[in-house]
């Protein structure tokens, strides 16, 4: 009698379930973590507005646009009417998917959505407050009437 080669049925069991678990391991790594990259967005725009912060104070009167979708700035002309900058560090910004703009603070009183929004008056700059907000989770960028900028987690995400 002649025997037959192959594999049995607890081998093949066991082949898939290590190719399942492989996969399962690739997808999650693949998957873009939204808390990580809401955290590097929110230092991005920390910094970002604290140069705005900075150059506004020497002169150059720069305004930021905070919109649900992203953010951008903007330089006041001559006539009042609010352009693009033309400089790439200062360029619109969107959101990646799963973050949005929460509802903005400027020197503790809420901003409507669109609003331009000052870096620099009455001698020291706004104060702003620029909440982030993605799966549950809300971190918030706060500039100083100094110009300094810092970011806070403000934990679980409250009403925009």
């Amino acid at each position: 009698m002649q025997r037959v080669r192959g594999f049995t049925l607890i081998e093949v069991m066991v082949v898939l379930v290590i190719v399942g678990i492989l996969a399962t391991m690739v997808t999650l790594s693949l998957a873009p973590d939204t808390h990580r990259v809401m955290g590097d967005e929110a230092l991005r725009l920390s910094r970002v507005v604290e140069q705005a912060a900075d150059a506004a104070e020497m002169g150059d009167p720069l305004v930021l646009v905070w919109t649900r979708e992203g953010y951008g700035f903007r330089r006041q002309t001559d006539d009042g009417r609010f352009v693009e900058t033309g400089e790439d560090f200062f360029a619109e910004r969107r959101w990646p998917q799963g973050i949005e703009s929460g509802r903005a603070r400027i020197d503790g009183e809420d901003a409507k959505p669109g609003e331009v929004l000052p870096l620099w008056q009455d001698g020291r700059a706004s104060e702003l407050v620029l909440p982030l907000l993605a799966g549950g989770r809300r971190l918030e960028v706060w500039l100083s009437p100094l110009g300094f900028a810092r970011v806070e987690d403000a934990g679980a995400e409250a009403s925009p």
